[in-house]
């Protein structure tokens, strides 16, 4: 049996809030998780500064226990924004560099295990809006990696429940074939820091997202920070001084909230020892009072769950076949007594929830080569042949519009791609020019629901220049806006006064530019990431 050339080694990341993981695919059809260089196949998505040198993993997550000032954590929260919330051993980083250096500590460790990598599947949240994507594909091109595709980690996780299906049927001539013809799931996706629903329909190969939804800002650490408010106000109540207010006593408990988080997943108490100001705390935290201190994050997810599949997806809990759970805090037991609760059925969680959306990473890129476009894998050749004819279709998280003025003067969002439509997909909408002989207009492009503008995600303008000279006003401006396959966003306009398009770009000042980015990258260069 042959191993993946070296000039081919594609990869799919599961780029996590709290773990991130590596993966490809083996050429008998099997998924490997690549270990890191300490033999983990979780790598911690915390790095840790001192001078040069960046920890990257299990190391820096012990590093910051002792001086959290020095230490980036959660960043996946952070992506799409000009910065990272907080400062960084005395310093400002884009989320993009941070994020980087994980991508490259991964690239490095796995790496020395199958040799060279350049070309890598990243995963996102579904539920993931156009900069926050453009900011992990960002990410991926500092650490060094030629990003094939963003994909959506349900429909990741998808592929790899499929494949897996498969191989427990002995059916390795049809590798990513459905038991049963067809399957409609629910992906309850509950990670470290982000929340979202998918409602998948799988057939012969050939996977359908039909709705989804869900909070970039909702995860484990929401549990574990309601565990640190706990213990702070038991505290508070017998010392009269709450130690969750300060902000390094509170980086020091959110670790051991942590871990009393995954003890009380296995066992109905922890013994709890706390020490502040020469205060000492001793307690037992059970499971129920940790479930009540939760109750309204679970509420959360049960919510949108039931708004997926019941209005956005049209769907009842009786067609629903089965409900795959990914991400690491799907875990708790609340959470799948909640689901059996709402849908009538156990949840599958037979394949691992950490590694599961990297290991359909993998597959996908082994799809985007078996399809002739990046490399040549060795492979069997049935399982080619498979990975050949897979289609995979995803919709849009969010409606895509514009800016635009209603007759009373009002802003409003004009919804040209609604939500939940297959991607890819391409709209118009006719403008009028506002300013007789303009040679130039910026239309601003919107992300969201809201019929006011405001309160929509601005992604971006879109700069539409060398326009016609002495264009009348009301002059009508096309519009055009498309959403990718992987849920990128691109836009065109057109003069219909004499028919030519103008050249239009989007242009946000949270995005990096080339100059930026080969910046990022020489600076990520410069570490040491043992």
């Amino acid at each position: 049996m042959g191993s993946i050339q070296s000039d081919a080694n594609l990869v799919g990341i599961d780029l996590g809030t709290t773990m991130s993981v590596i993966a490809r695919l083996e050429p008998n059809g099997t998924t490997m998780t690549i270990p890191n260089s300490l033999g983990d196949p979780l790598t911690p998505s915390i790095v840790y500064f001192d001078g040069s040198t960046a920890l990257v993993g299990r190391m820096a997550k012990e590093a910051a226990a002792l001086d959290s000032s020095k230490a980036a954590l959660f960043v996946k929260r952070d992506m799409g924004s000009p910065f990272y919330s907080r400062t960084v051993a005395g310093r400002r980083f884009r989320p993009e560099t941070l994020a980087a250096i994980v991508l490259r500590k991964l690239k490095q460790d796995a790496e020395k295990r199958i040799g060279p990598i350049s070309k890598a599947v990243i995963t996102v949240p579904a539920f993931f809006d156009d900069t926050r994507r453009k900011a992990t594909e960002d990410a991926g091109r500092i650490a060094g990696f030629e990003v094939l595709d963003v994909l959506n980690e349900p429909t990741a996780a998808a592929l790899a429940y499929a494949m897996q299906s498969q191989r427990e049927a002995h059916a390795t001539d049809h590798w990513l074939d459905v038991p049963g013809g067809e399957m409609k799931a629910v992906v309850y996706d509950l990670g470290g820091g982000t929340f979202d629903v998918t409602v998948v329909r799988l057939r012969s190969k050939h996977f359908e997202t039909v709705a989804t939804d869900g909070a970039v800002r909702l995860g484990g650490k929401d549990w574990d920070d309601r565990i640190v408010d706990y213990l702070g106000r038991q505290f508070a109540e017998k010392f009269g001084v709450n130690p969750a207010e300060d902000p390094k006593r509170r980086d020091v408990w959110t670790p051991l909230a942590e871990r009393y988080k995954v003890i009380l997943s296995q066992l109905q108490s922890v013994p709890v020892e706390l020490n502040h100001q020469g205060h000492s705390l001793n307690l037992t935290l059970t499971r129920e009072q940790f479930e009540e201190a939760t109750a309204d994050l679970l509420l959360q997810t049960r919510m949108v769950t039931d708004l997926v599949v019941t209005r956005q997806a049209q769907l009842g809990w009786g067609d629903i076949d089965r409900i795959l759970l990914v991400g690491g805090s799907t875990r708790m037991p609340m959470v799948k007594n909640m689901l059996r609760e709402v849908t009538g059925q156990a949840a599958d969680d037979h394949l691992d929830a950490d590694q599961v959306v990297a290991q359909g990473a993998a597959i996908h890129a082994g799809i985007i080569a078996a399809k002739g476009r990046e490399g040549e894998l060795e492979i069997a050749d049935g399982l080619r042949e498979e990975l050949e004819d897979v289609a995979v279709i995803n919709v849009n998280s969010h409606s895509l519009g514009v800016k635009a003025l209603n007759e009373d003067g009002q802003s409003i969002n004009a919804v040209l791609i609604p939500k939940n439509t297959q991607l890819p997909y391409a709209a118009s909408k006719v403008f009028r020019l506002r300013t007789p002989g303009a040679t130039s207009i910026r239309v601003n492009i919107l992300e969201g629901e809201a019929a006011e503008a405001a309160y929509n995600i601005p992604i971006g303008e879109c700069h539409i220049r060398q326009l016609p000279p002495n264009l009348p006003r009301h002059a009508p401006i096309q519009v055009r806006l498309a959403y990718g396959a992987n849920g990128r966003v691109g836009v065109m306009a057109l003069d219909m006064t004499n028919g030519l398009f103008a050249e239009s770009e989007i242009v946000c000042g949270e995005r990096l530019s080339n100059e930026e980015l080969e910046r990022e990258r020489m600076f990520v260069d410069s570490l040491n990431i043992p």
